[in-house]
């Protein structure tokens, strides 16, 4: 064991820590984005493909590894089209992250919590239907249809004339962000799940299904029943006004902290990223580490550069070399055999008939990763002439 510890430590590089930490870091955002965002069929399906492609490595599958090999693009193509919502979805959470967000101009304060309160109270109270919408970080313009555009301070006043029964847009919705009504009379899309809407009606329907699709807080006013109820996270639940005090309380409190410090962590992120960094040394461990050292043989061409004009190489001169390198697998990976040369210079040729060239220093396109174990002929000699003038 210690003996295995000791050549482990001279081979790791610093360059395998930093591919390794480098595929970490893409592993748990691919299992963040699985966990919150993307369907579980995508999860599965795409578990299930790693576990065949490692299997499959493990076991030297011919076929099976062909078929990856072949197949690769037209399975990525195919997952695209199928999951290309959890995709979109993945990408607004990226665009969406603190890091590309402009500081609001308005925070959302506990004075607009208690006045969106006590607005949603009283219209519930008097029965009038409502539908408001908190955005989160994750962009809603193409969710959203229809709607005018608004940039009003909010008001118990405002709040109540919008989704008063004889005003026009009081069967849209009103999208509060960043303390301000952005706009009114909105539509928003619909769910499918009708069974979870609990007797609900359109209102209902549309605070879930916008809920679904993005990690907004939606209230909905009932106009039958009087009753609150909040869509976030994909489900609707009917609420008192002090729990939609309370929730509204927590969101805004969470805005405005966000974009000072990051949020606390979670015993649940730490997890995740364990199991991104597992993974991640894992695959390293099984194609890129390897302790075996190898020796390959290639045929090199020579090639004689910026040769003096009036001049020319007599015959007979060496066309290639035989070159011998050793190292591990993953480091012949990087090697291209096509465009190792022996490249020769030889425009200093002064008064000399003969030019003597060093094989070995003048190799070109090996990977550092490799050694030379022996390139023959090791010194190659070319007699060197004036062209003869043409006769006349």
């Amino acid at each position: 064991m210690e003996r295995f510890l000791r050549d482990f430590a001279q081979q790791v590089r610093l360059a395998d820590a930093l591919d390794v930490a480098i595929i970490a870091i893409l592993f748990y955002a691919t299992f963040v984005w699985l966990r919150e965002r993307a369907s579980r069929s995508l999860g599965i399906v795409a578990l299930c493909l790693a576990c065949i492609f490692l299997l499959a490595s493990w076991l030297q599958l011919y076929l099976t590894l062909l078929a990856f090999h072949y197949g690769l693009l037209g399975i990525s193509l195919a997952l695209v089209v199928v999951f290309q919502h959890d995709i979109r979805h993945g990408f607004e959470r990226l665009t969406a992250h603190p890091w590309f967000r402009r500081s609001a101009a308005h925070e959302p304060t506990q004075e607009m919590a208690n006045t969106l309160t006590a607005a949603i109270a009283e219209m519930a109270r008097a029965r009038i239907g409502a539908l408001l919408v908190l955005p989160g970080v994750e962009p809603l313009d193409r969710h959203l249809r229809g709607g005018v555009e608004a940039d009003a301070k909010v008001s118990l006043q405002l709040l109540l004339s919008i989704f008063h029964p004889k005003s026009p847009g009081h069967d849209g919705a009103v999208v509060v962000e960043n303390a301000r009504i952005t706009q009114f009379a909105v539509h928003l899309p619909l769910t499918a799940q009708v069974h979870r809407l609990g007797g609900g009606g359109t209102r209902h329907a549309a605070a879930l299904g916008l809920a679904e699709c993005s990690d907004a807080l939606v209230v909905a006013v009932s106009e039958e029943r009087g009753t609150i109820s909040l869509a976030r996270g994909g489900a609707l639940s009917e609420v008192q006004a002090a729990e939609l005090a309370e929730c509204l309380e927590q969101m805004f409190a969470g805005q405005t902290a966000g974009r000072d410090k990051r949020p606390p962590t979670r015993l649940r992120d730490w997890f995740t990223k364990a199991a991104a960094l597992a993974t991640a040394v894992s695959l390293w461990l099984l194609f890129a580490y390897n302790t075996d050292t190898l020796q390959r043989t290639f045929v090199v061409p020579i090639e004689y550069r910026n040769l003096p004009t009036g001049w020319e190489l007599m015959e007979p001169k060496p066309t290639h070399v035989e070159l011998t390198l050793s190292g591990s697998q993953p480091a012949f990976s990087l090697l291209d055999p096509t465009t190792v040369a022996v490249s020769l210079e030889a425009e200093d040729i002064g008064q000399n008939q003969v030019m003597r060239w060093q094989t070995q220093s003048n190799l070109k396109n090996v990977p550092g990763e490799l050694s030379v174990e022996q390139i023959a002929p090791e010194t190659v000699v070319v007699a060197v002439r004036r062209k003869p003038s043409p006769a006349n």
